[in-house]
């Protein structure tokens, strides 16, 4: 508590000459300490075995308050590693027209893991998925595992609908990204970039359709596609899917189902990757209010081809299992997570297992 006050009233000396808040500044984040241990289990090395230790080095700074007009806005700059300013938003609600959002590698709105029920985290989306340094957005045919992208990776706008506008609590979000370039830390008066790799295009728009068709049972579908691409690409980036949930008493049940069209050159006699198609299944189960248990199973089959005057075609899927649970007690949880993975980077036989025990502590 006392380092809380000690960084508000740090924050606050820099910004009271010139800045008048309305409403509330706030820290929050987590501090969470992680001891992951990898392992190689195929014949070929995977050459990211061993054992890891990390504490967690981002909390977020937010503030908050209303307008003479009824409308209410938020603010909040995440601070990340060696106290740099990261992703940051500003939204302006109102009850009768929506939200309004300004974001900075921030506001992702991707459907791809509405299904999960784990009680750790997703298995793609925390720690060893692959060694691949190449991206798919371009049809590798050796990438890290993949859900397809999300605006929140670049600098957006954003509205949504208002809460109970539609039946069945059904929100619309719908974002834009007038740039794919690189803009990190970008502060008021930030220049634009340049227009970045037109291999991946240079602009973007997602969409996101959610709600509540029965008691239990949430629904969320998006789509992302990019545009502006060079003339020397024969199809654009997209990627979309739909994700479930439905919770009765303490079982949890999820399925995901998405797609990714990387951006593909129109002639190459390269083997790249044309598709993916991904599925996601999890179930979880409250022992009490203080223990639950997971299982998840992720897999992405990435269909390869050499577009020449023969088609050569190979499908390779890429899967993750995993085991979870995690007990609370108080402000604390502790976690065991494992998990195998197949055919890592989409390559077969490229096998691997990784375990994490982690002990997180919010505030």
């Amino acid at each position: 508590m006392k380092i809380t006050k000690i960084i508000v009233a740090t924050i606050a000396a820099f910004v009271v000459n010139s800045v008048s808040f309305a409403g509330e500044l706030t820290v929050t984040g987590a501090a969470k300490a992680t001891y992951s241990i990898r392992s190689d289990d195929s014949t070929t090395s995977v050459s990211s075995n061993g054992k890891g230790i990390g504490i967690a080095n981002e909390f977020s700074l937010g503030a908050t308050g209303e307008l003479d007009s009824g409308v209410s806005w938020a603010y909040a700059q995440d601070i990340d590693g060696a106290t740099v300013q990261d992703d940051a938003k500003l939204t302006f609600t109102s009850e009768s027209l929506g939200t309004f959002g300004i974001f900075v590698s921030e506001g992702g709105i991707s459907s791809k893991y509405k299904w999960d029920v784990s009680a750790y985290a997703p298995g793609s989306d925390y720690g060893w998925n692959g060694n691949s340094s190449s991206s798919h957005r371009a049809g590798a045919s050796a990438a890290a595992y993949t859900n397809g992208d999300d605006i929140g990776g670049y600098n957006n706008i954003q509205y949504h609908t208002p809460s109970g506008l539609l039946p069945s609590d059904i929100s619309i979000k719908i974002a834009y990204a007038p740039s794919l370039a690189s803009q990190p830390n970008n502060s008021s008066n930030g220049t634009g970039a340049s227009a970045g790799d037109e291999t991946n295009g240079n602009n973007a728009t997602q969409i996101q359709i959610a709600g509540t068709p029965t008691d239990g049972m949430t629904v969320s579908g998006s789509y992302i596609s990019k545009e502006n691409q060079s003339t020397s690409m024969k199809r654009e980036y997209e990627a979309g899917g739909i994700s479930a949930k439905y919770v009765f008493g303490p079982v949890s049940v999820g399925y995901g189902k998405f797609f990714v069209q990387p951006a593909l050159v129109k002639l190459t006699s390269a083997i790249t990757t044309q598709h993916y198609e991904n599925d996601a299944l999890g179930i979880a189960f409250n022992v009490n209010d203080q223990l639950s248990i997971s299982y998840t199973h992720e897999e992405s089959e990435a269909t390869k081809e050499s577009i020449t005057d023969v088609e050569l075609k190979s499908n390779v899927t890429a899967e993750i299992s995993a085991i979870q649970a995690a007990y609370t007690m108080g402000g604390m949880t502790l976690s065991l997570a494992t998990k195998d993975i197949e055919n890592m980077d989409y390559t077969a036989s490229k096998n691997g297992k990784e375990t994490v025990f982690a002990v997180a502590l919010a505030f």
